[in-house]
């Protein structure tokens, strides 16, 4: 990861949606990334 002080946030999202996206379609929606979007 880069700069952990530039967003954080950003770069946690960036990282739920990796794996979220491709992920979604396949019906595995965990709870936190599910929280997380909402």
């Amino acid at each position: 990861m880069h700069d952990p002080g530039n967003c954080p946030m950003e770069e946690f999202y960036n990282m739920i949606r990796q794996w979220y996206v491709p992920n979604k379609h396949a019906g595995m929606l965990p709870e936190k990334a599910e929280k997380m979007s909402n």
